[in-house]
């Protein structure tokens, strides 16, 4: 018998072994022992002979696909397992039909296999829901069979191109949460300071590390530091080992006497606690009188940080993938490979057209098109839709992007009668469960969006609603409603300023929606944050406003001067980025002067363009663009007793200077006022912890806005 054949016989055999021994694995799955073939770096450059060799096993079953280098331009030789890993010397007859036993033995051959196949839900390809942590316990060999631009793997699938751009996002706030980190460490007395030292970073074996910025010279460590760059980043303390630090939380510190948590078998009074004088109003729980982790004496907030949802996963893992508006892979694909998350145009563009379930578009035949937790084609792309963005960015620990969009969230009771059912629900435990690990809000075990079928659809409802519109996204299961226009006495109001009537059955289309004017205009997140902003520039920051490239002059100028094109924001590096340097993905400028006229090209269609309003023109005089509400507002002097204004204020004596005002204070038409989250932690439903290593524990994070 060949020995391709009995390799192949024999593997039909450990197929079915395994399948057998998958479907009766017991919960808390165990890792299968594999021998993992090694694969060398992605190489930089190589000849089309030698990129075809390694793809040309691949080929014969898949037979088709977006790209084969998984990149648009045809100067990228990439060959399947430089990126993937496997075996492409592995071929399928051209007889053999898919699902055969020749055909699934092959697949086996050809595969990297994962160590927890039933968890990947093997032999199926599409992103498993809520996976967290399980990138970190399965072998590196998989996660770049699985996605090579993982951070743990994009070092030698990638970097050979792109290392610097890797090294700098996985400092990047999308990577580290650091912002998040370090306000809830703050707030919940984990740590006693704002300098914030948190934050998420792993190497390739998915070991928790502390991540260091690139190395600066003493004398100018300060002036890092004062534009908010941090030297390192330190992962988050085990709960287990972290005293109590908030005051105000029920495990916490009390009394002057510290006691014991636990009996004493038959000594009730051993301490005398019936003589102690306590002083009255301490609190009744206490610190335990044994080491950490016992009794009461750990770090609850700690505990929550790894439990709840929050605006997690970052991007060290993949996204939930189990509702619209949270489809997404991890690393470099969290943006890179667009999803179907979103069907309104305004926020997915082109991408609309394909639904908002997680289905592919790919001409691969071996890709399920019905099953959700696919991209949409084997293909990176620049071209990133906002909607994209919106699958983190939807809730206000990660600057909540809704408003941008013109949402915000649901009040549950606009439109109530929709979204509640006439009768009360009593969900089961199990029931509960089941609902709470895709949506932790805790309303929703008892409103009809519990189910996901519903969920899906409700931006569908739109023509049929009363008070509000809902959004077509729905990040971590929730609803988002939109911000309409009104007076004082809460009419709706159209452009003009005019009362639209309650009763009018257009009245939504003629209000107007408070989403931005660039939104209004057709851009998305990438018209404006370009590469630096989504990758990072090295360093580490830890706020998101400090972290920004562009500023609004960069693109608007100021009432003094044109816009000459170079980023200028708080973390952009030295002169700043040429914006005449960059190129849409077909290649043409994406600023460009025509005349006196500045335009921009969209990321997203190719057929769109806009001029750009330059602040000099609507405060000069004379100008087809001169607005003087604007001209007064931007050149009023600082004396309050002439309220003088006009060009012939001088740049110190404005009371509006642009060194000392943003545009966004008093252009952002509404922003959310957030006072925090109510995260409550019960101590008696076992979940696993959403970072590091994982792992189980008795206590459950849910949320409630």
């Amino acid at each position: 018998m060949p020995k391709a054949s009995l390799q192949i016989g024999t593997l039909i055999l450990a197929t079915v072994l395994l399948s057998t021994l998958v479907a009766s694995a017991s919960e808390g799955e165990k890792p299968v022992k594999r021998d993992y073939a090694v694969t060398p770096p992605a190489p930089a450059n190589q000849t089309v002979a030698d990129a075809d060799a390694k793809s040309a096993g691949c080929m014969s079953c898949h037979t088709e696909t977006d790209s084969k280098s998984m990149h648009v331009s045809p100067a990228v030789q990439l060959g399947c397992t430089d990126c993937h890993g496997g075996d492409a010397g592995v071929n399928v007859s051209a007889g053999a039909s898919h699902g055969s036993m020749e055909y699934e033995a092959a697949t086996e051959l050809a595969h990297v296999l994962p160590l927890y196949p039933e968890s990947w839900h093997l032999p199926h390809s599409a992103n498993p829901e809520r996976t967290y942590t399980l990138l970190n316990r399965e072998s590196r060999e998989f996660v770049r069979f699985m996605n090579p631009s993982d951070f743990r793997v994009a070092n030698d699938a990638c970097g050979a191109c792109h290392q610097p751009i890797i090294e700098a996002s996985k400092r990047s706030l999308h990577a580290t949460g650091a912002m998040l980190w370090g306000g809830a460490a703050y707030n919940n007395g984990i740590l006693p300071f704002k300098n914030y030292i948190l934050g998420e970073s792993y190497d390739e074996d998915s070991n928790p590390v502390v991540l260091h910025g690139p190395t600066v010279a003493e004398a100018h460590q300060q002036a890092l530091l004062d534009a908010g760059i941090i030297p390192a980043l330190y992962p988050l303390p085990v709960w287990e080992s972290v005293k109590p630090g908030d005051i105000f939380r029920v495990f916490e510190r009390g009394g002057r006497n510290i006691s014991n948590l636990f009996p004493e078998t038959g000594l009730p009074n051993a301490l005398g606690q019936l003589q102690r004088i306590e002083e009255p109003g301490r609190p009744d729980f206490r610190q335990s009188n044994r080491g950490p982790g016992t009794g009461g004496r750990i770090s609850v907030p700690l505990i929550n940080i790894t439990k709840t949802r929050l605006n997690d996963p970052f991007t060290w893992f993949m996204g939930t993938n189990d509702q619209p508006g949270d489809y997404r892979q991890s690393g470099c694909s969290s943006c890179h490979s667009v999803y179907a998350n979103d069907r309104d145009p305004r926020h997915s563009g082109v991408y609309a057209q394909f639904g908002h379930e997680g289905k592919t578009q790919t001409v691969d035949p071996t890709i399920d098109k019905d099953e959700s937790g696919h991209p949409l084609k084997h293909t990176f792309t620049r071209a990133v839709p906002t909607s994209q963005c919106m699958v983190c960015h939807m809730h206000q620990p990660n600057m909540f992007m809704n408003s941008y969009l013109g949402y915000t969230m649901w009040d549950y009771e606009s439109d109530a009668p929709a979204m509640w059912p006439e009768e009360q629900q009593y969900p089961s435990i199990e029931e509960q469960r089941e609902i709470l690990d895709r949506n932790p809000e805790g309303a929703s075990v008892r409103g009809k969006w519990a189910d996901v079928e519903f969920l899906k659809q409700v931006s569908e409802m739109n023509p049929e609603l009363n008070d509000t519109q809902f959004a077509d996204y729905h990040g971590h299961g929730w609803n988002f409603r939109a911000i309409f226009k009104r007076d004082r006495k809460g009419n709706l109001l159209d452009d003009e300023g005019t009362i639209v009537s309650d009763e009018d059955p257009e009245k939504f289309s003629k209000a107007v929606h408070m989403s931005s004017i660039h939104v209004d205009v057709g851009m998305h997140c990438v018209d404006c944050h370009f590469s630096q902003d989504n990758h990072g520039n090295g360093h580490i920051y830890g706020e998101v406003a400090l972290a920004v490239e562009i500023d609004c002059k960069d693109c608007h100028g100021t009432a003094q001067s044109y816009p000459n094109l170079y980023t200028s924001g708080p973390a952009a590096l030295s002169g700043g980025a040429d914006l005449e340097a960059l190129r849409t993905p077909d290649g043409r400028r994406r600023f460009e002067w025509l005349e006196d006229v500045l335009y921009q090209r969209s990321m997203m269609d190719p057929d769109l363009e806009w001029q750009l309003s330059l602040v000099k023109d609507t405060v000069t005089p004379g100008h087809a663009n001169y607005n003087e509400k604007a001209a007064r507002a931007k050149l009023m002097s600082k004396d309050t007793s002439t309220q003088q204004w006009g060009t012939n204020v001088s740049t110190d004596n404005l009371a509006h200077s642009n060194d000392e005002i943003e545009c966004y204070t008093c252009h952002t038409s509404w922003t959310t006022s957030c006072g925090g989250c109510h995260l409550p932690i019960e101590a008696n439903w076992k979940t696993e912890r959403h970072h590091y290593e994982g792992g189980e524990t008795r206590n459950y994070a849910t949320y409630n806005p």
